[in-house]
C-alpha cells in the first residue's frame, strides 16, 4: 500500500466557498454545482473561478489542515489534487506556503478526479464532493468526506464522513492497521 494521501485542495483546505458567496450570495448552498446555485450568473460565475486572483487570499478550512499535518506527522506525502485551471500553480503554490500547509505534490485542471486520483493510486482520499468521495469508495479507497453544506444531505454510501477532527482520529485508527506505514 502506498503512503500517498490524495487531497482536494477546495471546499478541503481552502474556503473557496465563503469568498463564492461574499460575491455572489449566501442562498442555495445545499447545491454542489455553483451554477445551478445561481442559473443567471452562469457566465460571472465562469469568470471568478477562472481568475488566479479569486485564490490569492482563500481562508483556510482549519479541519483539512489539521488533517493534513496530522497525516504528514505520521509519514504519508500530500499529494493534492485540485481542479483550478493550471495556470493557477503559482498562486496555489504562494497560498499553501502561506498558510504553512504541508504538501508534497500538487495536481491541476483535474476536472475528473476520479481519474486522477486512480493515477495516483493513494492510501486515502480526502473531498468534499459527495460524487467523487462515494466514486473512490467504491473502486475501493479509504474516501473521507469533510461535512460541507453541499453534502450535508447525503448519505454516506461507505465514505466516512468528518465534521470533527476528533471523528477523523477515531476512524483513521480504525482503518491504520491495514495502512503499510502503521
Amino acid at each position: 500500500m502506498t503512503n500517498v494521501v490524495a487531497v482536494d485542495c477546495d471546499g478541503v483546505l481552502a474556503d473557496f466557498e465563503r469568498a463564492f458567496c461574499e460575491k455572489f450570495g449566501w442562498d442555495n448552498r445545499h447545491l454542489a454545482c455553483l451554477e445551478e446555485r445561481y442559473p443567471d450568473e452562469s457566465y460571472l460565475i465562469d469568470i471568478f473561478v477562472s481568475v488566479s486572483k479569486t485564490y490569492e487570499s482563500l481562508d483556510i478550512v482549519p479541519l483539512g489542515v489539521d488533517i493534513v499535518k496530522f497525516l504528514v506527522n505520521n509519514g504519508f506525502l500530500i499529494h493534492i489534487v485540485t481542479a483550478r485551471p493550471k495556470y493557477c500553480c503559482k498562486v496555489t503554490g504562494v497560498w499553501l506556503k502561506q498558510n504553512k500547509i504541508p504538501f508534497h505534490y500538487l495536481t491541476f485542471g483535474a476536472k475528473e478526479k476520479l481519474s486522477a486520483y486512480m493515477s495516483i493510486n493513494p492510501a486515502l482520499i480526502i473531498e468534499d464532493d459527495f460524487q467523487t468521495a462515494v466514486g473512490a469508495a467504491r473502486l475501493g479507497y479509504y474516501s473521507f468526506l469533510i461535512d460541507q453544506p453541499w453534502n450535508f444531505s447525503v448519505d454516506s454510501y461507505g465514505v466516512k464522513r468528518i465534521r470533527t477532527f476528533e471523528k477523523f482520529k477515531m476512524d483513521f485508527d480504525e482503518i491504520s492497521e491495514t495502512l503499510s506505514l502503521f
